[in-house]
């Protein structure tokens, strides 16, 4: 034990010596603890943790594995993922040792799952329950990489077994362009339509976009940052993965569009901001243009969706739309699978007017 009472402050301390991972000598020093009891359990805990890491409690690993990701994810991406963590996950695992969550274990926490319900009172959506048992997949996977777990109960147990979202849903171009006249009576919301719709960016990357970014004489725009509202502060990060970061090539008119947008605004610097805008203002637009063109309302992101099914409607591989959109190729062919379908029908079509002779 290693356990003491501090005689000055009437309060308990950790002291212990002990040969971390990689051999070398080190010491653990902890004070401030009201009871003898929660200072022998914070050292049990630690004990734990360096020696046999199977019986770790699941309440102690999740800080080892938040620390080891703190660095390594996006700030808004590590909040969702303690948010669906702290909820969701350790309420039901926090008691169990690392060990004991057994496929069995995760079964039941599924189906508590299933029973549970929102504030609202609704059960929880097929992708939201998708999104729990990913994250808990993610965090035995990391205890068994690296922290000799041996077995992955919630990927042996499989995912829950439910209904999706449907497709994503997006415009044709003769739908956008009824939506953009709409609009087109305030610049900047014309403006920032176009841009998303005719380059597919996320509204984090347009909202990120500063004048250095547009080259109007190469007729490219440079992606390489977002911007993002993280626990209510505006913040600059990084874009959302390495094949995010990317340039985009302009058609003709969009540049000039950009130019006359530009060429109007007053005293701008080359990292100022060009599209100060809220996704509550764009929001309230893309109500206003779906109410004024009546066209179907879609969500702001969808039009990046409809950048990217008229790009493969129009014959462009998965490999060139995925470089523009900043996905992989095989990203692209599995979430747009309901465009790919069409170009299987045309090329079925092509094979048989090939066959009687109708096409050379």
């Amino acid at each position: 034990m290693a356990v003491y009472k501090d005689k000055n402050k009437s309060t308990w301390y950790v002291s212990k010596r002990y040969t971390d991972w990689d051999g070398s000598k080190k010491r653990l020093f902890k004070r401030g603890f009201q009871t003898k009891r929660e200072a022998l359990e914070y050292e049990l805990s630690f004990v734990s943790k360096i020696s046999d890491n199977q019986k770790m409690l699941f309440k102690d690993f999740i800080p080892i594995y938040y620390e080891d990701l703190e660095k390594r994810v996006r700030k808004n991406t590590m909040i969702t993922k303690k948010n669906i963590i702290e909820i969701k996950i350790r309420p039901y695992f926090d008691e169990l040792r690392l060990c004991d969550i057994t496929p069995k274990e995760v079964m039941r926490w599924q189906n508590q799952m299933l029973d549970g319900k929102k504030k609202n009172g609704k059960s929880y959506a097929g992708d939201t329950l998708i999104k729990m048992h990913a994250q808990l997949s993610a965090i035995l996977n990391h205890a068994c990489k690296y922290y000799g777990l041996r077995t992955n109960a919630a990927a042996q147990t499989g995912c829950f077994k439910v209904k999706t979202k449907k497709e994503q849903q997006f415009w044709t171009l003769d739908e956008y362009r009824k939506f953009v006249d709409a609009v087109s009576d305030k610049t900047l919301s014309y403006i920032c339509f176009e841009v998303l719709f005719w380059c597919g960016l996320r509204l984090g990357e347009l909202r990120a976009l500063t004048k250095k970014d547009i080259d109007l004489v190469n007729k490219t725009i440079q992606i390489d940052k977002s911007l993002q509202i993280i626990e209510g502060e505006t913040v600059i990060t990084d874009p959302k993965t390495e094949m995010s970061i990317r340039t985009i090539d302009l058609p003709d008119f969009l540049c000039d569009e950009l130019k006359n947008y530009m060429d109007h605004l007053y005293k701008v610097n080359e990292d100022d901001l060009l599209f100060p805008v809220s996704k509550s203002y764009l929001h309230h637009e893309m109500l206003r243009g779906c109410k004024l063109s009546g066209v179907k309302v879609i969500r702001i992101h969808d039009l990046r969706h409809s950048h990217i099914t008229m790009l493969i409607e129009n014959g462009y591989s998965a490999k060139d739309v995925g470089s523009r959109a900043g996905h992989s190729a095989e990203r692209i062919t599995f979430k747009y699978a309901h465009a790919y379908a069409e170009k299987g029908k045309e090329m079925a079509n092509t094979l048989s007017d090939l066959e009687r002779g109708e096409k050379l």
